[in-house]
């Protein structure tokens, strides 16, 4: 019987270092539900993490079932690397199939794409959006000069690309129509909730008994556009007792330059600050719909999670969610405070509507992005490469 296909995962930040968002999250269910289709996973990553950097673990350590390598972040601290990483990566290389490489503009990635050149090795890059324009705009000048100095080799390197959705493949094809584009969404982690965990959720967050919610989950990020959130729910004056949950880090003090948006809602919004995981499904089950408007997403992470919690969602379409429009599970708006603000009014003002939009999302949801099909996918997209 042949050996399973031994698959290198190679990230800045990785799980539980969640304060970076969405990819550490989706990594790890990435990681998960690809050693269920039969792969041999192992993941090296450094100790980053904002705030205080995670255990160093250079001889590996299991993160919810996926061996895991955590090396010491090395200075500057901002440039994402370890340097004490390298000899055992390039140790590792000698019987991978193939190095998984996630991200760009951080040393990590570029030591792990020069290792995995030099050793021979098969290379996938997934850029995680970060070549996407509103990603790219965000500290353009120094992105610029890095991308021609480092990432555009790390790119020219790999065999092939991964894009979480066809937006984003859509980006990488016009960087180069000869290059192969793997396209295969995020795998998500089911929602699940034990009694008790919704309401002790709500509690948390400070939301009062009965009292329904819209949810934003996330980092606390100019690119996730919550001062257009805060217009959108300003105009919902015709939705009683309207209550908004913002929960996520908050990212170099970001809630205090958008928190005076939600001014009219005064003591009707409520920021969290990151949450657990109990915490995070709790609100998701309790929520009457999610919203995600950022400015650009590869994927969206809390629209996946938000339609496996059977709830209806509103997302703009600066993201990548067609999907939700075709699946009826919730509204594909225009990325303004009105078209936002109206079809939130749809679903808060028709309860019935939202219970059906979420329960065809959850059947959608499913389908597409579980554990067993995602896993599958990846295993013969690199089989494919062999």
């Amino acid at each position: 019987m042949a050996r399973p296909l031994r698959i290198v995962h190679v990230t800045a930040y990785f799980a539980p270092a969640y304060a970076f968002g969405g990819p550490p999250r989706s990594l790890l269910a990435l990681c998960r539900a690809q050693q269920a289709a039969g792969l041999d996973i192992e993941v090296f990553t450094t100790t980053a993490n904002r705030g205080l950097p995670l255990p160093a673990a250079p001889d590996g350590r299991e993160m919810e079932g996926v061996r895991t390598r955590y090396f010491p972040i090395s200075t500057p601290a901002f440039l994402l690397g370890a340097t004490s990483m390298a000899a055992p990566l390039g140790a590792a290389l000698a019987t991978a199939d193939v190095v998984h490489v996630h991200g760009l503009f951080n040393r990590t990635v570029w030591m792990a794409s020069r290792a995995a050149h030099a050793a021979g090795v098969t290379t996938i890059v997934s850029p995680r959006g970060m070549l996407e324009p509103a990603a790219l705009a965000h500290h353009q000048w120094r992105k610029r000069a890095i991308w021609m100095v480092n990432d555009r080799r790390v790119m020219q390197r790999a065999d092939a690309w991964h894009a979480t959705s066809e937006m984003e493949a859509r980006t990488l094809g016009r960087l180069s129509p000869a290059r192969r584009v793997i396209e295969i969404p995020n795998a998500v982690d089911d929602v699940v909730v034990a009694p008790g965990d919704v309401q002790d959720a709500r509690a948390r967050a400070g939301v009062p008994p009965g009292a329904r919610y819209v949810l934003f989950l996330g980092r606390l990020h100019p690119i996730k556009r919550l001062d257009l959130l805060g217009e959108a729910c300003a105009l919902l004056t015709d939705v009683p007792d309207l209550h908004v949950v913002i929960a996520g880090p908050d990212e170099s003090g970001h809630r205090a330059a958008v928190q005076g948006r939600f001014a009219p809602l005064r003591d009707r919004v409520h920021w969290t600050g990151e949450v657990d995981r109990r915490t995070k499904n709790g609100l998701l089950t309790g929520a009457a719909v999610l919203v995600s408007c950022s400015n650009s997403e590869s994927f969206g992470m809390s629209v996946a999670e938000a339609m496996l919690a059977a709830v209806p969602v509103v997302v703009t379409r600066t993201c990548p969610w067609a999907l939700i429009e075709t699946a009826r599970c919730g509204q594909w708006v225009a990325q303004s405070a009105a078209a936002m603000a109206a079809a939130l009014r749809a679903v808060l003002l028709n309860p019935e509507d939202g219970r059906r939009q979420g329960e065809r999302g959850r059947v959608v949801a499913l389908h597409e992005y579980g554990a067993t099909a995602i896993g599958a996918r990846w295993r013969d997209a690199y089989e494919s490469l062999q």
